[in-house]
């Protein structure tokens, strides 16, 4: 085969797909949504290898794309190279899906969030198997779906009950090695009043001011203790509400008001223990008529922290890598959480990494520098040909 496009020029080609999470659609009118056209790419252009390609359909015209390559201990059960292939909404960008290289980085929607760790992946493997190398164990290449919602591409793979050694997951983390990562839940509370004419509000019972008497227990007791509660890397626990609805015209006095809570949960917890927290710091401070109108919807998003050891071998061996690389390399902690959470979740060891910012990604600026995608090519090469994890 011809020598592999540039990590950049291929960046440039998955950004150029628009691959809109259907849920993050309202700005990419005329654009199809879904992974399809970049599921398509990845397998075009592994196909001129003797390598398994495997299409898993997670949702109606929506893969994960595996790349199976074998390694010379057929025995071994593979490493496994994951980044999701659906990105965010263009909103506040300028041309989101046309490519643009200059001032030493590429622009545009995915560039970050995370096409660009799909990007050196992909050229990590295709550089290998061009050369001809026999990598000590084999690794799967998986290019998932429906990360940006649902985390079904990921969910899904491990259904399908491929058994994996270790996972590296594609995200950008500044080429740091993260080895541990928050868990998250979005907690839905309904406070139930009852409707009246706001001439007469003693006549009803507002439901929102149940509702700032719920805020004010949960500002109050997360603030008194999750400042106690420390993860070496990844710091405290986190609770933000972020959406609340309630009232329907000025002169009714409210019969319902819903909120959803975003709860960050540190390596050592579980959701379902903040979510027991939650209703025990409610039921202690809030008297019982009011307790009786406040109802809790089963969380509709609830994903685990992962908490790698860093002494695994995963972690110092990528870590080793990226040091050999770079000159030095940090083992990191961060409060976002990713596909690693359900792999995890598994009993998989995971690390996540890559090339880019997590401040840039979703943004109207996204980009990558090129010199990150370059030296993550050159780590996850290096750590492939090392077999590094073991």
């Amino acid at each position: 085969m011809a020598v592999p496009p540039h990590v950049s020029q291929l960046l440039s080609d998955l950004i150029a797909l628009p691959s809109v999470n259907p849920e993050h659609n309202t700005e990419c009118t005329g654009h199809p949504y879904g992974e399809r056209r970049v599921a398509d790419y990845v397998q075009n252009y592994f196909e001129p290898f003797d390598v398994r390609i495997e299409r898993q359909q997670v949702l109606p015209d929506r893969d994960n794309v595996l790349v199976h390559v074998p390694g010379a201990d057929a025995s071994a059960p593979p490493l496994l190279l994951e980044a999701h292939m659906d990105t965010v909404g263009g909103q506040g960008m300028k041309d989101p899906f046309v490519p643009r290289v200059g001032r030493g980085r590429v622009y545009g929607r995915g560039a970050s969030d995370t096409k660009g760790s799909l990007a050196a992946m992909m050229t990590a493997v295709c550089e290998l198997l061009a050369e001809g190398a026999v990598l000590p164990r084999g690794c799967v290449l998986a290019a998932t779906a429906d990360e940006e919602f649902g985390m079904t591409g990921a969910q899904h793979l491990v259904a399908s009950g491929t058994a994996f050694s270790a996972a590296i997951v594609g995200e950008p983390t500044a080429l740091k090695v993260v080895s541990a990562h928050d868990g998250q839940m979005y907690l839905k509370i309904a406070a139930h009043g009852q409707a009246a004419h706001t001439s007469n509000p003693q006549h009803g019972v507002n439901a929102i001011y149940i509702m700032n008497d719920v805020i004010d227990v949960l500002r109050r007791r997360a603030d008194a203790t999750y400042p106690q509660r420390q993860h070496p890397l990844c710091g405290s626990p986190k609770l933000t509400v972020s959406i609340i609805h309630g009232g329907v015209s000025e002169h009714i006095v409210p019969d319902l008001c819903e909120m959803t809570i975003d709860c960050r949960v540190i390596p050592g917890e579980t959701c379902q223990q903040v979510l027991q927290e939650i209703k025990r710091w409610l039921a202690e401070d809030l008297d019982s008529a009011t307790l009786q109108r406040i109802e809790f919807a089963v969380p509709h998003k609830a994903v685990p922290p992962i908490d790698t050891p860093v002494h695994h071998p995963l972690v110092q061996g990528l870590r080793w890598a990226a040091e050999s690389v770079l000159g030095e390399a940090e083992i990191a902690g961060v409060a976002y959480n990713t596909d690693a959470s359900h792999y995890g979740a598994a009993g998989i060891p995971c690390v996540v990494f890559g090339p880019g910012d997590i401040a840039q990604a979703h943004g109207p600026k996204e980009y990558v520098h090129i010199e990150e995608l370059t030296a993550a090519v050159e780590i996850l090469r290096l750590f492939l040909q090392e077999d590094a994890s073991r």
